[in-house]
């Protein structure tokens, strides 16, 4: 039996990696990435001060590794995979850092950390042109992978979207360690073993960003020191990752999409999963059009989404209305998320601590809460997936109705700067002086004319125990 020739994905990524330059990467994306910078490191500041993002960081300290990069918020430092790895739990902890589409993954949590340790390790100065770079390559073949193993359908299959995010790691390290193709070869295999996921509405979801991380920079590192690995680990018809991992590869969308950026970044207005962002949105509108509304007149709220939305905040362990009792449970739940939102008129920290959670007026809500299937939202191509019809039934009779097609932070409805500044500030303010927050947005905002990110990397340093409990604040 013949097997089918495919092209030779592996060594055409790698070749892409190696080769991108600055000058190649569109405006329209290095705005929104240059964003996802600050954004990202504001959200992994206020991060550093969970108690998910503590005990990563504090299993990491046990290794007592070489101290070559920054835990950030932290007075502690590690190795570069560790110190990137902890940094990674800290900026997924809250489920507030950036998500890309189609590919539906979280590329910011896991290439700014990973090009931020690199950077601090490295003897040479790095600028934030090389940084962005690395980004963009980063990005993108995260992008092209999840797209080759089928983006929606591959996301309902049983494997988490963070089986392709550990291609957005290696990706990242190998441009800025200046891997030669071969070795980036080798590094894109070695990631390939690695690559794992599942989903849950519970904490294990936000270890999936630090792994990825760690095996991303474990594979760059690896391959430049030598390591065997198959030139075919992507393509391969027997064990390759396409062909492992999906039901239904795409493998020719790599040669198809790649440099072409077709991603969409999207930013987060409120503290939880992005599918969750319509339906609040939403609900929050309507409110405001309705001041009158009062939960107790609510009989029922139903919104009209895709089934992804549903497979997500509604089908998973712990989701839905039913299993939630945790804040990281209450993060998925877009029913917990509806409700939190018509009780307290806001979606904000505020809303994730294990009283609220318990709440009986916001628990007794949510099973009120109905999503619906809308095989319009599903025909509709990937990055136009967020959005959501809604309805309202009141005890009096009324019915309240009113479609949204991108909620806060979408491409078509981006945060402003000042809220982009405003959300850096409140988060890296966890962690650190309010006035050093302050200028440390000016210097990530501005990364792209720096000649050496390394000065910035010193400044997200802390204190040991972190500063503040942030969900006793509002978060904008």
């Amino acid at each position: 039996m013949k097997t089918r020739k495919h092209q030779p994905s592996t060594r055409l990524l790698a070749s892409f990696i190696r080769n991108l330059d600055y000058r190649q990467i569109p405006g329209r994306v290095l705005q929104p990435l240059g964003q996802s910078v600050a954004d990202t490191i504001g959200c992994a500041l206020l991060g550093s001060t969970t108690d998910f993002a503590r005990l990563v960081a504090g299993y990491v300290g046990e290794w007592k590794s070489a101290g070559a990069a920054t835990v950030w918020g932290t007075g502690k430092s590690a190795s570069v995979p560790f110190a990137a790895m902890a940094n990674s739990a800290a900026c997924h902890a809250w489920d507030y850092d950036d998500t890309m589409m189609p590919s539906i993954i979280h590329p910011g949590s896991v290439a700014i950390p990973t090009a931020f340790a690199i950077a601090e390790r490295s003897a040479t100065a790095t600028s934030g042109k090389a940084l962005l770079t690395a980004l963009a390559a980063g990005y993108e073949v995260g992008n092209v992978m999840g797209t080759a193993l089928g983006e929606k359908a591959f996301a309902s299959s049983g494997f988490y979207v963070s089986v392709p995010t550990i291609f957005v790691a290696v990706a990242t390290a190998a441009k800025l360690m200046k891997l030669n193709e071969e070795q980036t070869v080798r590094a894109l295999a070695l990631a390939a073993t690695q690559a794992a996921g599942l989903y849950s509405a519970t904490l294990a979801k936000r270890f999936n960003s630090p792994k990825a991380v760690l095996g991303g920079i474990f594979a760059a590192d690896l391959a430049q020191r030598g390591l065997e690995a198959p030139a075919d680990a992507i393509e391969a018809d027997f064990s390759g990752f396409l062909n492992t991992f999906s039901r239904a590869p795409q493998a020719d969308a790599i040669a198809r999409d790649l440099g072409k950026y077709s991603f969409e970044i999207f930013h987060k207005f409120y503290p939880c999963i992005r599918s969750n962002h319509p339906t609040v949105d939403n609900v929050r509108l309507m409110l405001e059009e309705n001041p009158d509304v009062k939960p107790q007149a609510i009989r029922r709220i139903v919104s009209h989404v895709d089934q992804l939305t549903i497979d997500y905040t509604v089908k998973t362990t712990a989701g839905g209305a039913e299993g939630v009792r945790t804040p990281g449970n209450a993060l998925v739940s877009l029913p917990y998320c509806v409700a939190a939102m018509v009780v307290d008129r806001e979606l904000t920290l505020r809303q994730f601590t294990a009283a609220k959670v318990r709440n009986p007026t916001v628990q007794n809500l949510m099973k009120k809460i109905e999503l619906v299937a809308d095989p319009a939202i599903d025909k509709l191509p990937a990055t136009q997936r967020y959005r959501c019809k809604v309805e309202i039934h009141l005890a009096d009779g009324r019915t309240l109705r009113r479609a949204l097609a991108g909620p806060k932070g979408d491409p078509n409805n981006r945060l402003t700067r000042e809220e982009m500044r405003e959300k850096f500030v409140f988060n890296a303010s966890a962690a650190l002086p309010a006035a050093r927050a302050e200028s440390l947005f000016e210097l990530f905002e501005d990364i792209g004319r720096a000649q050496d990110i390394r000065p910035l990397l010193r400044q997200l340093r802390g204190s040991a125990g972190g500063k503040r409990s942030p969900a006793r604040k509002k978060s904008r």
